[in-house]
């Protein structure tokens, strides 16, 4: 007897999140994506109305968070896989009570392993039971937010003195920004400016969705990327609107390869 494949649906405001995990959830073969949705109470509605097997549930949205969706479903409950860019307090909670989740860029090998257990849990009529379990974890995170774990505030604007002139440089503009030594050397609409800081000051100023590290001292704006191109030895070569060409190192092939996957 063949078991037919899981539904599912993927809840997410960031599309280019939903649209990679609908990506990688369409290679696997054990589920079915029949809808996705980037605001939450569209997405209670589905699901209330159509009672999909498993959810895919993003933690930090704006107007309703994954944690307030969850606890507003009513029996019988979907299986639920929450998707987070944090892996500190939420993950330590996952694990401790054996409750499903995916972190921040999916690693496509971790995915797999995820809808493997959610078709060994379903096939064992488990799900019930779990997400009693569920309810609790809800509450103690739900705890957990309000005593700090929040989306985290990112700079929209950089403020560059260099001499004789303060340059205030809006971060949607920047093309990439490259490390020499103590100075990042910032390159938008044609221009380097040069801003004293180190890389991983700057990485907390910038959102990580928006701002991909490609190389030690490298860091590149995504939306400002035009092409990727495989290179030897698991390396690639990106071209930029402005016409740059920045090579990767190996190092962060995975989230090359990650960002790839949800174009």
């Amino acid at each position: 007897m063949t078991l037919r494949p899981m539904t599912a649906v993927v809840v997410d405001d960031e599309p280019l999140a939903r649209r990679g995990l609908i990506h990688l959830l369409d290679k696997e073969p054990g589920i079915d994506v029949v809808a996705d949705f980037g605001q939450p109470t569209r997405a209670l509605e589905y699901i209330t109305a159509h009672l999909p097997d498993v959810v895919f549930l993003d933690i930090m949205m704006p107007g309703m968070s994954g944690l307030e969706l969850a606890q507003q479903l009513a029996p019988p409950q979907p299986s639920l896989v929450f998707v987070t860019a944090f892996d500190d307090y939420a993950v330590r909670a996952f694990e401790h009570h054996a409750v499903d989740y995916l972190l921040k860029p999916i690693d496509p090998e971790r995915l797999t392993a995820a809808v493997a257990a959610l078709g060994i849990r379903h096939n064992g009529l488990r799900v019930q039971v779990e997400n009693e379990r569920l309810k609790a974890l809800i509450t103690q995170l739900q705890q957990g937010i309000a005593d700090g774990f929040k989306r985290p505030s990112f700079s929209e604007m950089l403020v560059i003195k260099e001499v004789g002139r303060t340059t205030r440089l809006a971060v949607s503009m920047i093309d990439w920004v490259d490390a020499a030594g103590d100075y990042m050397c910032v390159h938008a609409q044609g221009e380097t400016h040069i801003l004293r800081s180190t890389m991983a000051k700057l990485q907390q100023q910038l959102d990580p969705s928006v701002f991909l590290r490609v190389h030690r001292s490298a860091l590149v704006n995504v939306n400002r990327i035009q092409e990727i191109m495989v290179h030897a030895n698991g390396e690639y070569r990106l071209t930029l609107v402005s016409g740059d060409v920045l090579k990767s190192s190996r190092r962060y092939k995975k989230e090359i390869r990650a960002l790839m996957a949800s174009e």
